[in-house]
């Protein structure tokens, strides 16, 4: 599906990257509240919880490669394909949502989990400390929350079938999530609801790029088998 690993990666730090804006309006709430509640942003721990959610994905994406490596056995190549063109498909229909032209679905599953699971009540209790091992286990919690995003990037991963590569490139998605989560309380208080949805709407035509040409790559690679 993808020719080498620094093209997985870069394709997956990309799709991070550039799908963070919707983290920052699925997630961004409890961030903010564990954030905000405090005098000063307690940086460190922010970035703490960040690597939690890394470690999150990045086994989910052990779990995915596990998967991807026996189905490959059976199914080979003409399967890695169909999962790249879901992939594809999947980044789209996140990227229609993030641009705020298609509800998303998962958006009350995720309230919903977070309630039940008590991602809540852990923020609350987050808050009120300063101890890293909450914080990472607040984004280890986080990290399992519905998200269409993370369904493509876990496509993806599965597509290579190869469990090794679907680590690194569910990290390397991770990381490309980084930047917009960090800036949170920043974003929050600084972006004006125009611009917000400017930018969102920016990043989603280009998350819909990067999908057709997911969908396109896969196509050409199963019309010359």
């Amino acid at each position: 599906m993808i020719d080498t690993l620094p093209s997985a990666l870069m394709l997956m730090f990309s799709m991070g990257f550039m799908g963070s804006l919707h983290c920052i309006g699925m997630c961004g709430g409890l961030v903010s509240a564990v954030s905000m509640s405090r005098p000063q942003v307690w940086w460190s721990g922010l970035l703490v919880y960040q690597f939690g959610r890394v470690t999150t994905y990045a086994v989910l994406g052990l779990l995915v490669g596990l998967s991807g490596a026996a189905l490959s056995a059976f199914g080979g190549d003409l399967l890695q394909r169909l999962l790249a063109l879901l992939a594809g498909l999947l980044m789209i229909l996140f990227a229609l949502n993030l641009g705020g032209w298609l509800p998303d679905p998962l958006r009350r599953m995720a309230a919903w989990g977070g309630r039940k699971t008590g991602l809540a009540l852990l923020a609350r209790n987050v808050a009120n400390g300063a101890r890293a091992g909450g914080w990472y286990t607040l984004g280890l919690a986080n990290g399992l929350l519905p998200c269409g995003l993370v369904y493509a990037a876990l496509s993806l991963a599965l597509a290579a079938g190869d469990s090794r590569l679907a680590v690194l490139m569910m990290a390397s998605f991770g990381l490309g999530t980084i930047p917009a989560m960090m800036a949170v309380p920043s974003l929050l208080h600084g972006m004006t609801p125009a611009l917000r949805s400017t930018a969102m709407r920016t990043a989603a035509v280009m998350m819909i790029v990067l999908g057709v040409m997911t969908i396109y790559r896969s196509a050409m690679h199963m019309h010359q088998m």
